[in-house]
């Protein structure tokens, strides 16, 4: 099979600045070369969260019930497309996205703190630095771009789920990356302490050559492999297994998720005709359910909560407890430290789950036709789920701090359905049995009992 020319490109974009790097570093050409990489893993997780949101199918994995708070898109329906140089990408891939924007979060606070303390002076001192760090980020962004167009020109993002193509074992480099810099960055002193500069600079020079010919050589053996429907990954990995020890890393991880199902929502009947009447969640209300479902750790909607949310929110409470005692004490700093990293933490939370429920329930309509009702989504222009009313029974309201957060003006319905779509077998399936934050639930649970038996 020939080379894929993108791919060889994209190898040579991050190895021609590590090959310049080398040589204006000298005895700290190692350093160099490991924070250049280090730039080339987040881009290489900035990708795979991409692809991941571009996967035009998912799969019955269940979300970590910590993620929680985003289970409302789960299994929505539609999609977005935000430039015409790329393919739409769905709301409903965002849950299983979070995971990687968490390791992005770790690995440069904790890589940030080892370039701080650890990495020696004298790196950046040196006049090259500002070139190695803007050279670097635009390879890798260069890099990224440019395997990204070639997994799209292959159409894997039509025929694989997203987590089919993530680069695990990287982002588990990058996750453990600050250690790395730091044996680096002390294996570079203890030598230059021991060796002198001259040796040193021989010896770190030669193992950094070494790393990128190594890097340069796997990148241009992927480059031969396209992708290609469930046997490559996104540089050309085996993933089949047959034969080659990545098999057996498929098979370990296939036993710790589980059985994974490949699905593509199906689309839901609706009515040709207009519907008699609609009626629309009230904006202030799904507002307020985000901040109550972030605090909660869920319960809106759906009456889920996450144990390990409920878990985490404890240990704030104790932290926040201990904090309190601290200023008994006198300890002010370590109070306002406490303090602020809390405020910092719930003001995140809290922006995210209202962003959530804004496009979870926030853009959806409800529209109720002569035999059933049915969910549209404005903003996607798709339909999410549609219902007769001959198979829903005991319809009722719910106006505590769930079905009418901050007991604003708006109510709840809830009801039973007699039938089961496909999607209800999947777990954390996207609640369908409610249309929620409505200003007049009344009138709401009036229309669909006037349609029952007709």
């Amino acid at each position: 099979m020939g080379r894929s020319r993108r791919l060889v490109l994209a190898t040579l974009c991050v190895e021609a600045v590590a090959m310049a790097s080398i040589v204006a570093y000298g005895y700290l050409s190692l350093v160099a070369v490991a924070v250049l990489y280090w730039i080339d893993l987040l881009f290489l997780s900035f990708r795979a969260m991409a692809q991941r949101l571009l996967a035009r199918k998912t799969t019955s994995k269940t979300v970590f019930q910590a993620l929680l708070p985003l289970r409302l898109l789960k299994h929505k329906r539609g999609a977005v497309r935000v430039t015409d140089k790329l393919p739409p990408f769905y709301p409903r891939n965002v849950p299983e996205s979070i995971g990687v924007v968490l390791l992005i979060v770790v690995s440069s606070i904790s890589t940030a703190y080892v370039l701080a303390v650890q990495v020696p002076s004298d790196f950046w001192r040196n006049p090259f630095t500002p070139f190695l760090l803007v050279g670097g980020v635009a390879a890798a962004a260069a890099k990224s771009w440019l395997i990204l167009k070639e997994h799209i020109a292959s159409g894997v993002h039509e025929t694989e789920p997203g987590d089919a193509v993530v680069p695990g074992k990287r982002l588990l480099v990058l996750t453990l990356y600050a250690g790395i810099l730091y044996l680096v960055s002390e294996g570079t002193v203890g030598a230059l302490s021991q060796n002198g500069v001259g040796a040193t600079r021989n010896g770190m020079m030669f193992w950094a050559s070494v790393l990128v010919l190594l890097r340069l050589g796997y990148g241009v053996r992927a480059s031969r492999i396209r992708f290609v429907d469930g046997e490559t990954d996104e540089e050309g990995n085996c993933e089949d297994g047959a034969g080659t020890n990545d098999g057996l890393l498929s098979r370990v991880k296939s036993r710790l998720l589980g059985q994974r199902d490949v699905v593509i929502p199906s689309p839901p009947s609706v009515p040709d005709r207009r519907p008699f009447e609609t009626a629309e969640p009230k904006r202030s209300s799904v507002i307020a359910a985000g901040f109550v479902n972030a605090i909660a750790a869920g319960g809106v909607v759906d009456k889920r909560f996450s144990t390990e949310g409920v878990e985490f929110r404890v240990g704030v409470l104790f932290v926040l407890a201990l904090s309190a005692l601290a200023l008994l004490n006198g300890s002010v700093v370590f109070f306002s430290l406490v303090i602020g990293v809390l405020s910092i933490l719930t003001l995140t939370l809290s922006a995210v789950s209202v962003v959530h429920m804004k496009l979870g329930v926030g853009g959806v309509e409800y529209r109720f036709y002569d035999s059933e009702l049915v969910a549209y989504d404005r903003r996607l222009q798709e339909p999410q789920w549609s219902v007769s009313y001959n198979k829903i029974r005991d319809v009722s309201i719910d106006r505590g701090l769930f079905g009418s957060p901050l007991w604003l003006d708006a109510g709840t319905v809830s009801f039973e359905r007699t039938d089961s779509p496909e999607e209800d077998e999947l777990k954390n399936h996207e609640p369908r049995s409610s249309i929620p934050f409505v200003p007049d639930p009344e009138r709401v649970v009036e229309l669909i009992r006037s349609r029952r038996g007709r």
